[in-house]
């Protein structure tokens, strides 16, 4: 979906997004390269989440990139979820994308979502294990936590052990510069338990 018109939107989003707070410092258009490499590295979802999602960084720019895929936006912040809602008005997008305004251990508790989506993306959302248990809820049989890696981080934020307590693997992949990613894989059904209480997993979380 190579639409000068969508990303010239979406990229002033993102600008009052930076304004905000809701977006990193440097270059917004920077942001959008990050999010087109990524998009080369994964198969196009046919149901995605985005953890966490800010501004949209990177839910929006995958969903411009895959057209046929459905998206929801997930964000705490209600400040956040209206500039979501604003963005989705403004690139034509609400029969496909939508922002939900909530926790994600709870909205991967509701019926319409629990173990919908073939990928989940996060980026900034949590530590390693705050953010995998908050992803697999979502995640569809053998569905994908695609997680993006700060670039000086290594691989062992994931151990296969800890990883196993929620019901996921690694997966091995390419890396496409300049970003680096993560790939999981939930293995099994999602455990009765999984995501624990809003908060839980952060202040208790499954491995270090």
């Amino acid at each position: 979906m190579d639409d000068p018109r969508w990303v010239a939107t979406l990229l002033e989003h993102w600008e009052v997004g930076q304004q905000m707070g809701a977006v990193g410092p440097g270059s917004v258009r920077r942001q959008f390269d990050h999010a087109t490499a990524l998009a080369a590295q994964v198969a196009p979802p046919r149901r995605a989440v985005d953890l966490g999602s800010g501004a949209g960084v990177p839910g929006l720019a995958l969903a411009g990139h895959w057209s046929d895929s459905s998206w929801v936006l997930i964000d705490a912040s209600a400040r956040r979820v209206r500039l979501l809602s604003q963005a989705i008005r403004a690139l034509n997008w609400g029969d496909r994308v939508r922002a939900l305004h909530a926790r994600a251990e709870d909205a991967a508790r509701h019926p319409d979502l629990r173990g919908s989506a073939d990928l989940v993306v996060s980026r900034s959302f949590g530590p390693p294990a705050v953010t995998a248990e908050c992803g697999v809820g979502f995640l569809s049989s053998e569905g994908l936590l695609v997680v993006t890696e700060p670039p000086d981080e290594g691989a062992d934020r994931w151990p296969a052990d800890g990883l196993a307590l929620l019901g996921l693997e690694v997966v091995a992949g390419p890396d496409a510069e300049p970003v680096r990613i993560q790939r999981l894989r939930r293995i099994g059904s999602i455990a009765d338990e999984l995501p624990r209480r809003a908060g839980i997993p952060a202040r208790k979380p499954k491995f270090a």
